[in-house]
Parts: C-alpha cells; structure tokens; sequence
C-alpha cells in the first residue's frame, strides 16, 4: 500500500474534496494515467493493466498494486469506479506533463500553484472539479502522485 494512503488517505479526503475551484494550470477534467481513469470499473482497469500483482482490502478500501510499474489503483467500497491513483515510480506515466522524479519547479510550471501546502511543503494539494492532485515532494523532486476522485 503507497505511504500515501497509509499516512494520508483520510485528511486528504476530508479536506480536499472541499476544493471547488480549478488552480493554476490544472484544468476541470481529470487527466488519464497510463490509460486509468477515475470511475473505471476493476474490468476495464484489468484490460488496460492486466491483473494486479498484490490486492489488499483495508478501511473500506480495495487496492490494486502494480508495484513493477509503479501504479497503486484505488476502489472506495461505496464508489462503483475508480477513486484515486497513486504513481510511485517515473516509469508509471505522467500526469498533466508531471512525473514521480520531476523537480518543484517543474511542477509549478505545469500545475500553477497548490490550493494547499501541508506538512512544511512536503504535500503540494491541486484541485480540479470533482478531483484531487496531491504530490508528495523530498528533496526538491515529487516522489509519489495520487489523483483523487472527490466523492
């Protein structure tokens, strides 16, 4: 399971699906990951990922872990479709020109600026409508994504 959703998964889906508004650069329509989408069913996820290496069940959540590609899938019990993806590695594709590895500056460039900064600028927090970025930043480079369906 990313460090993301151990550490963070509740207070981002508090507060961040409070977020109406668009910032910086991130526009309304969520983007698509190595072919994922939020709202996909585990079928179609299967047919563009094949099948998880590891899937685990935990606080009302099912996850699908793709660990050599980097990609963490994310099913909320309640939801039908996809609610977040998380990206650990670079190789696991980029989002809106941002991938695991990309400098602060990099990413000011091609998100605008956060809604939100927590943790002394290790979490830098973007919102579109209906959807969350949240970067986790070490060091000056983004280490893991997650893109977050608000519900």
């Amino acid at each position: 399971m990313p460090r993301f959703v151990k550490a963070f998964f509740g207070p981002v889906l508090g507060g961040l699906a409070l977020f109406a508004v668009t910032s910086g650069h991130v526009p309304a329509q969520a983007p698509s990951i190595a072919g994922v989408s939020l709202g996909m069913s585990a079928r179609d996820v299967r047919a563009v990922l094949g099948g998880p290496a590891v899937q685990q069940q935990s606080l009302g959540m099912r996850f699908w872990e793709f660990p050599g590609r980097g990609i963490t899938v994310i099913w909320r019990d309640e939801a039908a479709g996809v609610s977040a993806i998380v990206l650990t590695k670079r190789n696991a594709g980029e989002i809106r020109g941002v991938r695991v590895g990309d400098s602060s500056q990099a990413i000011a460039a091609n998100w605008g600026a956060p809604v939100r900064v927590r943790n002394d600028g290790r979490f830098l927090d973007f919102a579109g409508r209906g959807w969350t970025l949240s970067t986790e930043v070490a060091k000056g480079k983004a280490i893991e994504i997650t893109l977050l369906a608000a519900h």
